[in-house]
């Protein structure tokens, strides 16, 4: 028996990015933990298999149908999802992400991952609205609060004013069987190449890694992949920028989960240059498949690294050309850096999240 326990992912999608990954981690472990979990998703995809019950909810709401599915979310919540939490008769409710249920009386807990929108108002003018009347709504009609990092924490509180006492902070983890040092390397016929993962978004700070990878070119021969999908306007401008920068970049807008790890692998060095994170998992997974790492010095980032990876300040692109150069150069640094990695990344594990997950909804549904 599950003891009433269901999950809001309505973010899961065919090919799910950030949150949808950090959702695919923890419901699959919370399902190995607890087996019986009612799922309420417009995908299951891989976990159809998985020890749940899945409650179909419209592909309307699937994230990869844009704003429109956003807004069609946060009316299934207060509509479908409310008669279908009432129906099953649920004890606590888990959202993968703050788009809870208003005005509920079934308790619960709502993971946030981050507030950059509030941070970088100007570079998201859609999203403000959401996140100064939909997103504290949700979390004060939460018994708890889960945040992914004490970074993310701390911008909660200042940005809420919410009570410190309902927030609980727990890691997401990453997909050690995909995940490790051992296995095929992508790229190893050609020059080193520098690698980016992540989306095409402004608080990404792609322009001054390109810049700084030109840097490095004058130095040592490299080449940056970068990895991720955007909107067509940031891809644009990026795309412009690459053009400009006279450099080999290598634009990949989707890399199969199945070819990552590879890519991963075989990279010299992985860079993370946001300007904020509210957690890391780029981080997590390349320490994880001993590469090493040049990242921000900002936000949940030093969290997430410690020790084991070159920290920068994002804003000096002259920096950030120093710490590539020295991972592409110095292999007696290389080498303490993947050991390093690798002990950090081993302290993160999906278990040990659904483990904590699963107390902090105890709580919820006994307080």
């Amino acid at each position: 028996m599950n003891g009433g326990i269901a999950i809001n992912a309505s973010i899961l999608g065919e090919r799910p990015t950030g949150v949808g990954l950090y959702a695919l981690g923890l419901i699959k472990a919370l399902a190995d933990a607890r087996p019986g979990l009612i799922l309420h998703t417009a995908w299951a995809g891989s976990l159809a298999s998985a020890q749940v019950q899945v409650r179909q909810a419209s592909s309307l709401i699937r994230p990869e149908r844009g704003l429109a599915a956003h807004a069609a979310r946060l009316l299934w919540g207060q509509t479908v999802l409310r008669a279908r939490l009432r129906r099953d008769r649920t004890e606590v409710l888990l959202n993968a992400m703050p788009e809870g249920v208003l005005r509920c009386r079934v308790p619960q807990v709502t993971i946030v991952h981050d507030l950059i929108p509030l941070m970088f108002p100007r570079d998201y003018p859609r999203q403000q609205l959401y996140f100064r009347q939909f997103v504290p709504r949700v979390l004060r009609a939460s018994r708890i609060v889960v945040a992914d990092s004490e970074a993310t924490r701390h911008e909660a509180l200042r940005a809420y004013g919410l009570d410190p006492g309902r927030f609980r902070v727990i890691p997401g983890g990453y997909d050690a069987e995909r995940f490790h040092p051992d296995g095929p390397r992508g790229g190893e016929t050609r020059e080193p190449y520098v690698l980016y993962v992540g989306n095409v978004l402004p608080h990404k700070n792609l322009a001054r890694l390109v810049e700084a990878c030109a840097r490095v070119r004058q130095r040592v021969p490299a080449r940056l992949v970068l990895a991720g999908r955007g909107r067509r306007q940031h891809v644009a401008a990026l795309t412009s920028l690459v053009a400009r920068a006279g450099i080999p970049v290598e634009l990949k807008s989707y890399v199969p989960a199945d070819e990552l790890p590879a890519l991963y692998r075989g990279a010299r060095v992985v860079a993370l240059p946001s300007l904020a994170e509210g957690f890391g998992l780029t981080a997590l997974e390349a320490m994880a498949s001993g590469t090493p790492l040049v990242a921000s010095n900002v936000s949940a980032i030093p969290e997430v690294v410690g020790h084991a990876g070159l920290l920068v300040d994002p804003h000096d692109t002259h920096a950030m050309a120093d710490a590539i150069v020295t991972l592409l150069t110095d292999e007696e640094r290389r080498k303490e850096l993947i050991e390093r990695g690798l002990e950090q990344a081993a302290r993160f594990s999906w278990a040990r999240t659904a483990q904590a997950m699963l107390a902090v909804l105890d709580e919820a549904r006994g307080a």
